[in-house]
C-alpha cells in the first residue's frame, strides 16, 4: 500500500477502506490490513508413512542376494476458507450478495509400491578385483486428490464447509487420480586390475505405462574407464602425489517425468449429457502410442588430483538429449489444442572444477579454502516441424498488447533459454517515442512481433561457489559465497515501476525523473500518458499502452551473493563438561542470505518474500 493511505484510524481501529480517490465515482481502495482481524483459515495438514522391508542371503563367500520390499503412503488436508466480509467479496454486489464467503477443501491421497532384487558378486584373485550385479525391480504408483469448492456462509464464525449455501458459481466437486507402473532389469559390472586400470559397464532396459502402446520399453547403457596414475612406480616415487586419476565414460539416460495420461486414452464423463439415464463420456487428451522416452546420451572426461594441501576434481562433459517431451500445437480439427510429443535434439557443453586447500593445520586449528565454477552452454541441434506452429502461437501472444514480458521461442542454432525482444534505438529526443529497428534494419516507432531477436541468454556462461573454513581453539567461522556472471537478464522490475506503472499506487522517482518530458530530451524512458504515432502514410496508430519486450530492458547480470555465514564455539577443552556429564557441547551462530551484490539494479520480494535468515543453536552431546 502506498505509505499515505490510512491503514488505521487514529482510534486504532482498522478501516475496511483505505483511501477514497473519487467521491463522486466512489472509486474506493480497500485495506488489506482489515482481512486480519477476521476469522479466515488456511490449514494444512499431511501424514506420511515409509517403511522398507529387507532381506539379505548370502549362500557363499562373496555372493550376496539382496530383496527389498517397500512402501511409501500419504494422505494430506487442507481447508481455505475466507470470511463474507474479507476484501476480496469487495465487487459483490446485488445478486452475488448471497455467494460472499469461500471454502476451498483439497483431500489427496496417494500409494507407492515398491520391490527389487539384487544378486551381486565380488571376487578377488591376485592382483584382479571383479564386481557383477544383477537386479529386478517392479513399482506401482497410485495417487487421487477431490476438491470442493464452495460459497455463501453468513457469518465467519461458520467455519466449515456445510454452512455453505451453494457450490461455487460454475463450479462442481472436482479432482483428479492416476496410476502408473514401471518395472526393469539391471546389469552392472566393475574390473579392476591392480588399483590401477578400473573399468566399469552397466545396462538397464525399462518399461513404463505412461509411454505409448508402441514404446513401453527403453534400455540405456553406460561405460566408464579410469586410471589411478598414483599408483604407477614413476609417480608414487616423487614422492608429492597423494591421488591423481583420470577417467573418461559415456552413457545413456532416459526421462518419464509428465503426467500419466499423455499418451493413453483417458475419458471423463460428460455430466450434462445423459442417454436412457446413463451419463455420456468424452475423450480428455489425444492419443499418442509412439510418444517415447526422453533420453540424454552423456561424454565425460575428467580427472582427481591431490597434491599435498592441495585438492583438485575436473569434469569436462557434452550432453545431447532427443525426443525431448513437450506439449505441441495440433490442429483444432483433430478436437485438441495440444498433444504431448518428442520433438528436438538438445546439446550441453559444459566445464566443471573444484579446488580446496588446506592453507594450515595444526592438531584441530586449521584454515581451509574452497573454489569452484561451472560453465553451461546449450545449443538447439534439431527441432521437428511442430515446433514452428509452437513459435506462431507465440509470436500471437508477443502480439497481444496486453502482453509485456518476453515470449519463448525455440530456433535450431539458438539457445534453450534465449530472451528474444524487439531492438531498440532507445527514446526518440523529438517526440519521446521508443524507436524500433526492423528486420531491414529501417526505425519505426510501431513495435512488431515479427521483428523479434535474440537479444540475449538468460544462463550465465559462469557461476560457482567458494568460502572458507577456519576454527582455532574451538572458535570456528565458516563462510560461503555464491557467484555467477556472464549471462542477461530481462528486467521486468524496472519495466513494470518505471513505464508500466500504476499511478494509482506508489511510483519510481524515475517515472518523474527518468521519462522524456519535452523535445530535444535525451531519456532513457518513454513518455508518460497516452498518445497517437505518426505512421509513414500520414495516418496516426494509438500508441501501445503497455512497454512490450524490447532490447532497453535486456542488462547484462553479473551477481555475488554471500550466502551464509557460520560462527561457532566449541567448549570441547573445558573441564567442567566431565563434572557436567557433557561429551560435547557447541553454541552457533548462523545468517543466511547475508548479501547480494549484483549489476542490475532491481527490487527483490515483490513476487515472493525473501527473508535474511538469523539464527542461535546450543549442541550438547551426552
Amino acid at each position: 500500500m502506498n505509505p499515505y493511505w490510512r491503514a488505521e484510524n487514529l482510534d486504532g481501529t482498522i478501516p475496511f477502506y483505505a483511501e477514497d480517490f473519487n467521491v463522486v465515482n466512489q472509486f474506493e481502495i480497500t485495506n488489506p490490513l482489515y482481512n486480519s482481524t477476521l476469522n479466515n483459515k488456511n490449514e494444512q495438514s499431511y501424514n506420511n508413512f515409509t517403511n522398507n522391508l529387507y532381506l539379505e542371503w548370502m549362500p557363499i563367500e562373496g555372493l550376496r542376494s539382496t530383496a527389498r520390499i517397500g512402501i511409501d503412503t500419504k494422505s494430506s488436508d487442507a481447508d481455505e476458507f475466507y470470511s463474507a466480509k474479507h476484501t476480496k467479496f469487495d465487487s459483490y454486489f446485488d445478486s452475488d450478495i448471497d455467494r460472499k464467503g469461500s471454502y476451498q477443501v483439497n483431500h489427496g491421497k496417494s500409494t507407492y509400491l515398491s520391490g527389487d532384487l539384487n544378486i551381486n558378486y565380488s571376487k578377488q584373485i591376485a592382483k584382479n578385483y571383479l564386481f557383477a550385479n544383477l537386479g529386478y525391480n517392479i513399482s506401482e504408483r497410485n495417487y487421487v486428490e477431490r476438491v470442493y469448492f464452495a460459497e455463501g456462509f453468513p457469518s465467519d464464525r461458520l467455519q466449515d464447509i456445510i454452512f455453505a449455501r451453494n457450490y461455487a458459481l460454475d463450479t462442481r466437486p472436482a479432482g483428479l487420480n492416476g496410476i502408473s507402473r514401471d518395472m526393469g532389469f539391471l546389469a552392472a559390472v566393475s574390473y579392476m586390475w591392480d588399483d590401477r586400470f578400473i573399468s566399469d559397464f552397466t545396462y538397464r532396459t525399462n518399461a513404463s505405462s505412461q509411454f505409448g502402446a508402441d514404446k513401453r520399453w527403453a534400455s540405456f547403457w553406460s561405460a566408464g574407464l579410469g586410471w589411478n596414475l598414483h599408483n604407477e612406480k614413476w609417480i608414487s616415487e616423487l614422492g608429492v602425489v597423494d591421488q591423481f586419476r583420470v577417467r573418461g565414460s559415456l552413457g545413456a539416460t532416459g526421462n518419464q517425468n509428465f503426467n500419466t495420461n499423455a499418451s493413453i486414452a483417458t475419458y471423463k464423463y460428460a455430466l450434462s449429457a445423459y442417454y436412457n439415464g446413463f451419463p455420456g463420456s468424452q475423450l480428455m487428451n489425444m492419443v499418442n502410442p509412439g510418444l517415447q522416452w526422453e533420453s540424454s546420451f552423456d561424454y565425460n572426461g575428467g580427472l582427481d588430483l591431490k597434491l599435498g594441501p592441495v585438492g583438485l576434481r575436473a569434469d569436462y562433459y557434452q550432453r545431447f538429449t532427443k525426443n525431448l517431451l513437450a506439449d505441441i500445437t495440433i490442429p483444432n480439427s483433430t478436437g485438441f489444442d495440444l498433444v504431448k510429443d518428442n520433438l528436438g535434439k538438445i546439446k550441453n557443453t559444459g566445464l566443471e572444477l573444484y579446488v580446496n586447500y588446506a592453507a594450515w593445520q595444526r592438531g584441530r586449528n586449521f584454515v581451509s579454502l574452497q573454489f569452484g565454477i561451472e560453465t553451461n552452454t546449450n545449443k538447439i541441434v534439431e527441432l521437428s516441424n511442430s515446433m514452428k506452429a509452437y513459435n506462431d502461437r507465440m509470436d500471437a501472444i508477443a502480439s497481444d498488447r496486453g502482453k509485456n514480458k518476453p515470449i519463448k521461442k525455440y530456433q535450431d542454432g539458438m539457445a534453450m533459454d534465449a530472451i528474444w525482444a524487439v531492438p531498440s534505438l532507445g527514446i526518440d529526443p523529438a517526440t519521446g517515442n521508443e524507436i524500433y529497428i526492423r528486420q531491414d534494419q529501417s526505425t519505426t516507432y510501431l513495435w512488431n512481433a515479427s521483428d523479434m531477436i535474440v537479444a540475449g541468454i538468460a544462463r550465465p556462461k559462469y557461476q560457482g561457489t567458494f568460502g572458507l573454513q577456519a576454527e582455532y581453539n574451538g572458535i570456528g567461522l565458516s563462510v560461503t559465497a555464491r557467484y555467477l556472471g556472464g549471462g542477461q537478464l530481462y528486467n521486468q522490475t524496472l519495466v513494470d515501476r518505471v513505464e508500466n506503472v500504476d499511478m494509482v499506487y506508489n511510483v519510481d522517482k524515475r517515472v518523474l525523473t527518468g521519462r522524456w518530458l519535452e523535445p530535444g530530451q535525451s531519456a532513457l524512458y518513454k513518455r508518460l500518458g497516452e498518445y497517437n504515432i505518426q505512421n509513414e502514410n500520414g495516418s496516426t496508430t494509438p500508441a501501445q499502452e503497455l512497454t512490450r519486450a524490447t532490447t532497453r530492458f535486456v542488462q547484462n547480470r553479473n551477481e555475488l551473493d554471500i550466502a551464509a555465514i557460520n560462527i561457532y564455539y566449541d567448549f570441547y577443552s573445558q573441564s567442567w563438561l566431565q563434572k557436567a556429564k557433557l561429551q560435547r557441547l557447541r553454541a552457533a551462530f548462523n545468517m543466511n542470505d547475508v548479501a547480494k551484490f549484483s549489476s542490475i539494479e532491481i527490487e527483490r520480494g515483490l513476487s515472493y518474500p525473501f527473508s535474511r535468515t538469523v539464527s542461535f543453536s546450543l549442541t550438547a552431546t551426552f
